[in-house]
């Protein structure tokens, strides 16, 4: 859940979240009220602007703390916004579907003792996206308006017209565009600028004419190769914009290293079947990426320097610092439609096999649904990216910074071996360990995955 607070901002460090208080409250003396301001704050590192999905209160609700006021789309998934106060809705400043920078006011609380008409009067004609008919208005029909819009253009849309935005729909007419032949990226298919902008620079591109077939023509010799329809032109929405800039910055600020092991999983193969058997009743099934999970947590409780976070500037390595976090926050990749993310499962060192597979499957439905909350999308001091069901032999993964190290998981598999030199079938598992070489040694890395080998082919060596 996002608590969001006049002036101030969520700060998520690699291991716990902080606060920031950037207070913008009037400056008065005694008990007098001051109206609250509610704005939109950082919840994750990435994280540049956000857009209002939708408004779960109208101008004159009461609300209390703890309340959802809106649900609110970052770069990773949609999320709520809780108040942190009780009070009553003054004035709402953001329409539904506009993107609008950090720090931006949304919406504005009058405190017990104060008259939300008059607070909605003192706020008319401000805020970056207050209508124009907000500043001459009556105040508090001035900013029940800021919702109007958003209404009428759900209405418009149980009743077949398009779902857009104003922003998109002036951008249409602008461009001589059919607001209705444009495909949407915004949240549930609405139609934002950048896809108007997308498709009418799309559009703008010259086309052959279309050469009439002749009747008595012989049919011409098929080709080999035959290109099916057009290029499509997709713009980079949120998740994907997170993507690429995290991925830029592993590859051009963190020297990698990658090193490589085989491990033999027919033991957990065994056992996992067994455990199984046990758990049915309950509605649990373990997964092979359950027991790399646990053994990883546990690995890293070994090896701290593995479990660490490198902060600093490449330019100034005099400041840097290397942390090694006091908890094993396991983040673990979960690919989307249309991106990757890493919610991250806390004190994963601490769990048994049982609360891994439930604490998981919680995570995977979340992340999928778009309903992650801030605390399970930061803090991870270590990442796994298993692309083992895809029937992946090997591959490197590419570090999630500032952490120092990812594990690259590829399928579990038979291979022929060989054991006490004879050849034989196992059940193999190649892992790759990406490093910082800032933060990590290459020794350090091999032995991180030699304790991790162990777990994996003798399983009850975690009980010890």
């Amino acid at each position: 859940m996002i608590w969001l607070d006049e002036g101030f901002e969520f700060r998520p460090s690699h291991s716990q979240n902080t606060v920031e208080n950037r207070s913008s409250r009037h400056e008065i003396s005694g008990d007098s009220q001051v109206p609250i301001e509610v704005k939109l704050a950082k919840v994750s590192p990435t994280m540049e602007s956000g857009q209002i999905v939708k408004w779960l209160v109208k101008v004159g609700d009461k609300v209390k703390e703890g309340d959802t006021i809106a649900e609110v789309q970052t770069d990773k998934a949609v999320m709520p916004v809780e108040t942190f106060d009780d009070g009553i809705v003054a004035r709402i400043d953001v329409l539904e579907g506009v993107d609008i920078p950090l720090g931006t006011r949304i919406l504005v609380l009058a405190k017990k003792g104060e008259d939300p008409k008059q607070v909605a009067e003192s706020y008319a004609g401000t805020g970056a996206a207050a209508p124009a008919a907000a500043q001459t208005a009556a105040p508090v029909q001035a900013a029940a308006v800021a919702v109007a819009p958003v209404a009428s253009a759900e209405a418009a849309s149980a009743s077949g017209r398009v779902k857009s935005t104003p922003l998109a729909r002036k951008v249409a007419e602008s461009a001589g565009v059919d607001i209705a032949s444009v495909p949407g990226s915004g949240p549930a298919g609405r139609i934002i600028r950048a896809d108007v902008e997308a498709y009418a620079s799309s559009a703008s591109q010259p086309k052959s004419a279309p050469v009439p077939a002749k009747a008595a023509a012989p049919k011409p010799a098929p080709k080999l190769f035959v290109p099916l329809g057009e290029d499509e032109r997709i713009p980079l929405d949120r998740m994907r914009q997170a993507i690429a800039r995290g991925m830029i910055a592993a590859k051009t600020q963190a020297p990698e290293i990658h090193v490589t092991v085989d491990i033999r999983m027919d033991e957990i193969v065994r056992v996992r079947e067994r455990l199984n058997k046990s758990l049915a009743a309950e509605g649990v099934k373990l997964s092979v990426g359950d027991f790399v999970t646990k053994a990883v947590a546990m690995s890293l409780r070994r090896h701290p320097a593995v479990n660490a976070t490198f902060q600093g500037d490449n330019a100034n390595l005099g400041q840097a610092v290397i942390v090694r976090h006091a908890a094993v926050n396991v983040g673990i990749a979960v690919a989307l439609e249309g991106g990757l993310i890493v919610p991250v499962l806390r004190n994963a060192d601490v769990y048994g096999l049982r609360d891994i597979r439930v604490e998981s499957e919680k995570l995977y439905e979340n992340a999928r649904s778009g309903r992650l909350s801030v605390e399970q999308m930061t803090g991870g001091t270590f990442t796994i990216s298993n692309l083992g069901m895809f029937g992946v032999k090997q591959f490197d993964a590419v570090l999630a910074l500032p952490q120092v190290a990812i594990l690259a998981v590829a399928a579990a598999e038979k291979r022929p071996i060989v054991v006490n030199d004879q050849l034989t079938v196992g059940t193999m598992m190649t892992v790759t360990l990406t490093a910082d070489h800032r933060g990590v040694d290459g020794a350090a890395a091999a032995e991180f995955l030699r304790t991790l080998k162990s777990f994996l082919e003798e399983p009850t060596s975690m009980l010890l």
